[in-house]
């Protein structure tokens, strides 16, 4: 009896004694996958402020649910519209994150909701402001599709390289603020760096970095900062080396690092901790590994490397396309026929069956607001509230609430009266809310235009009137704009056709 109690105290001392996970023990692609859904499950409906775990999910592949990263984007957009593209006032790296996340998922950030946000790193002392880290970023979200500032940037790469390389500590390393390296700034500085690891200068730099990682590690591979081992400064050392395409489990210098980092996972909950004593995972523990997990196995599949989206850019061709031919039976002495050949070929009017274009007849608001949206790509995350368009088709729904929320209707009532003839007014205001969205900057005039029957409209239309004057839109006809009169779908092509050429420049 006391041999089997004895035995049987044996193995319960077994089982319950934790042994760490070793590399060769667990896949990386499968311990990718159950962080991967550890984040689905954290954040189903992904907005502005979950850029790392979509970075996490776009570059690892892993099968998101239906529309996950569209909904993403469509959360972004509303935001960065709501805020004007001010994500934050002094730390850029809000932008940098941003643009990062946006790559991933092969979205445009120089166009979100009508806003550049490429451009908002224009500004090197902004940038800079954080310290280091905004240099890294900086970098990073430049490199991702190989971005150009515009030639009045005080921001450029040389700048960034150079304010990183100055950074330097003599011991080799990087911190935020302090006097000794810090291994998450350290492996964030060779990440940045890692693009440029053919220049002389910064393969010194990068180097001396890599001898002091390997000189700050632990006997079982691990990192401490700020004195603390964690999770965290692990995983960056990982996606530095990865970034210079060095696989941390075979190199000599750092093949514990990889048993280090997964003797944080929890595999009861599918994530990892930020310290080994915590009881469960960590939201941001897990962040950093997933997207660790993500550059280890691009690496190891050959693939391009975490923050090279390249991968993900939109195929632009070298040489224009030809423009599509149209030819209107009812438009071959008509005096729009250029500009309707113009909107025709890029998609924003069509003709009817029988070959006519009929440029006459009137735009309706619905088809003046729908033309709009797609030459401006507008999307929409909501409804609009108007109570007379439930008979259209899911697509022009979704078009009026993209208008809608770009704020380029005018709204006096519940109805939009879809199905109205537009007038000459109504559509110069549209336009004229459309150019604040996509530069978001509203045009303001030094004076009103010299058309002597929009005296008596209000501010907001005589400035759109004047808008449409000033860049040659519209200009009118012997002195008059004639307000009230209906668009017809010649004057219209005309209009978008002269419009998209301002907002195109």
């Amino acid at each position: 009896m006391k041999k089997r109690l004895s035995m049987f105290i044996m193995v319960l001392a077994l089982l319950l004694f934790v042994v760490p996970v070793s590399a060769q023990q667990v896949s990386t692609v499968d311990t990718y996958n159950t962080t991967a859904q550890f984040i689905v499950d954290k954040a189903p409906n992904p907005s502005f402020g979950d850029e790392w775990f979509i970075i996490a999910l776009a570059r690892g592949e892993y099968n998101v649910p239906k529309d996950y990263y569209q909904k993403y984007y469509d959360n972004v957009v509303k935001h960065v519209q709501s805020v004007k593209s001010d994500l934050h006032k002094r730390k850029y790296t809000e932008y940098s994150r941003l643009i990062i996340a946006l790559t991933a998922i092969g979205k445009d950030p120089t166009n979100v909701g009508g806003y550049n946000l490429v451009e908002k790193l224009s500004d090197f002392d902004k940038v800079v402001w954080q310290g280091p880290n905004g240099a890294y970023f900086a970098l990073i979200a430049l490199d991702t599709w190989g971005f150009e500032l515009p030639k009045t940037a005080t921001t450029t790469r040389e700048k960034l390289i150079q304010h990183i390389l100055s950074k330097q500590l003599p011991d080799g390393g990087w911190d935020l603020s302090g006097v000794k390296a810090d291994p998450d700034m350290t492996a964030m500085a060779i990440q940045a760096l890692s693009t440029y690891k053919d220049r002389a200068d910064v393969n010194a730099a990068i180097n001396k970095a890599l001898d002091t990682l390997k000189n700050l590690q632990g006997a079982n591979g691990s990192y401490q900062s700020w004195g603390t081992t964690n999770l965290e400064s692990v995983a960056q050392v990982i996606t530095a080396l990865a970034s210079l395409n060095i696989d941390a489990n075979k190199d000599q210098r750092f093949n514990k690092v990889l048993v280090s980092f997964f003797t944080f996972y929890n595999a009861k909950d599918g994530g990892f901790k930020h310290v080994l004593t915590e009881p469960v995972a960590n939201g941001m523990a897990t962040e950093q590994a997933s997207y660790t997990l993500a550059a280890y196995n691009r690496l190891i599949a050959g693939k391009t490397k975490l923050y090279d989206m390249s991968d993900k850019k939109p195929n632009k061709p070298s040489t224009p396309a030809p423009p599509t031919k149209v030819s209107f039976k009812d438009i071959q002495s008509h005096w729009a026929k250029s500009d309707i050949e113009a909107a025709v070929a890029k998609g924003l009017l069509k003709g009817y069956e029988d070959n006519t274009f009929r440029p006459n007849n009137n735009l309706t608001r619905v088809q003046a607001v729908s033309i709009l949206v797609r030459a401006l790509n507008l999307t929409s995350s909501g409804n609009a509230p108007f109570t007379d368009i439930s008979s259209f088709k899911d697509e022009t729904l979704q078009e009026i609430a993209a208008a809608y929320e770009a704020n380029l209707l005018i709204v006096k009532s519940n109805k939009f009266s879809p199905s109205s003839p537009i007038s000459r007014e109504e559509l110069a205001v549209i336009l004229a809310n459309a150019y604040t969205h996509n530069t978001g900057n509203p045009y303001i005039p030094k004076n009103i235009a010299p058309l002597n029957d929009i005296g008596k409209l209000s501010k907001e239309s005589q400035q759109a009137i004047t808008f449409l004057h000033d860049f040659e839109i519209a200009q009118g006809s012997n002195g008059s704009f004639n307000p009230t009169n209906f668009i017809t779908r010649a004057h219209a092509a005309k209009m978008y056709i002269n419009f998209l050429k301002v907002v195109e420049e």
